[in-house]
C-alpha cells in the first residue's frame, strides 16, 4: 500500500515538472527586437518610448483596428514598452542583445517551446507517459509470467490437465491454468486511470500509516495477519502481490509464523535453511555413491 501511494505521487511530480520544462517562458520579446517592435533607436529616451508606444497603441489597438493581426501586434508593442520603460529591465535586455550567448539557454526556451500550445504539450506528455506505462506493466506481466511458467508445480499442474484429457495441448492446457495474484494488465492499470484513483490511494495510505503508528507504535499491540506479511515483504524486498503469491502457501507461513522481520530471528532462519540444504547436500551425495 505504501509502495504503490508513492509511486503514484513520485509518477505525478515527473509529469509536472516536465510539463513546466516543456512550456519554458517567453524571453524578452521573443525573436522580435523590442526597440524595432516601437519604431525607436537603442539611445532613445523614456519620454520617446512612451510617446512611440502610445502612438502604436492607438494604431493597433483590436477595438480600432480590423486586421487580423492587429490584437497580437498589440500584446507585442505592450511587452516591448514594459521592458523598455523600465530601467532594470531595460538594461537586462541590452545586455542580452550584447550578449547573447549568456542566454543561450532561456533563449531557446523561449524560442520553441511557445510555438505549442500549453493544452497540445500536456496531452502530449500524458500519451507518451501513458504508452511507457502501460508497456512497463506489460513487460513486469510477462516476466513474472514467465517465473511462474518456470515453477515445477506450474508444470507439474499443465501435464495433470493433459493426462486427465481435459487439455489437449500444452497451450491450452496453460490457458486453463488460473495463477492467483497475476493477471494481464487492462484499460484500468493504466496511467490516466491511476490517476483519477491518485487521491483516493493517498488517502487510504494515510489511513493505513495512521492506524500503523497508533496501533503498533503508541499502543505496542501485535501484528495482525496482513501487516506480519507486509513485514516479510518488506525484509525479501517483494514488491507486488504477484511476487508473493508464487511462493509457496507453507513457506509464506513458514516466514510469518518465524518472525523474519526482527533481524535476529532473520538471521536465525537463515541459518536454520543453510543447516537444511547441507543435509540435503550430504545425503543426496551418499545416495550417488551407493549407485
Amino acid at each position: 500500500m505504501m509502495k504503490n501511494g508513492l509511486q503514484f505521487v513520485l509518477l505525478l511530480v515527473c509529469v509536472i515538472c516536465c510539463t513546466q520544462i516543456v512550456l519554458g517562458f517567453e524571453l524578452f520579446c521573443g525573436s522580435d527586437n523590442c526597440y524595432e517592435l516601437l519604431g525607436i533607436e537603442r539611445n532613445a529616451t523614456n519620454r520617446e518610448v512612451k510617446r512611440a508606444y502610445r502612438r502604436l497603441s492607438l494604431e493597433l489597438h483590436p477595438d480600432k483596428n480590423n486586421h487580423p493581426d492587429a490584437a497580437a501586434q498589440f500584446a507585442a508593442i505592450a511587452t516591448a514598452n514594459g521592458i523598455l520603460s523600465n530601467e532594470y529591465s531595460r538594461n537586462e535586455y541590452n545586455d542580452f542583445l550584447d550578449h547573447p550567448e549568456n542566454y543561450y539557454w532561456y533563449y531557446m526556451k523561449a524560442q520553441y517551446a511557445p510555438k505549442s500550445s500549453v493544452s497540445v504539450v500536456i496531452t502530449g506528455l500524458i500519451l507518451i507517459c501513458t504508452a511507457l506505462h502501460w508497456f512497463n506493466a506489460q513487460h513486469n506481466y510477462k516476466n513474472m509470467l514467465k517465473r511462474v511458467k518456470s515453477a515445477p508445480e506450474y508444470a507439474q499442474r499443465v501435464q495433470e490437465l493433459i493426462k486427465s484429457g481435459a487439455a489437449d495441448s500444452v497451450e491450452e492446457a496453460e490457458q486453463m491454468v488460473q495463477v492467483q495474484g497475476l493477471s494481464a494488465p487492462t484499460w484500468r492499470d493504466s496511467l490516466p486511470v491511476a490517476l483519477v484513483k491518485l487521491p483516493f490511494v493517498i488517502s487510504k495510505w494515510l489511513f493505513w500509516l495512521l492506524h500503523w503508528l497508533v496501533a503498533y507504535k503508541v499502543l505496542k499491540r501485535d501484528y495482525n495477519q496482513e501487516d506480519k506479511e507486509y513485514l516479510v515483504k518488506q525484509r525479501l524486498r517483494i514488491l507486488t502481490e504477484s511476487q508473493w503469491l508464487l511462493i509457496e502457501p507453507e513457506t509464506r507461513a513458514e516466514l510469518v509464523e518465524a518472525r523474519v522481520w526482527e533481524e535476529a530471528a532473520w538471521q536465525q532462519f537463515l541459518q536454520q535453511k543453510r543447516i537444511e540444504s547441507n543435509r540435503q547436500g550430504k545425503g543426496g551425495f551418499r545416495k550417488a555413491r551407493k549407485r
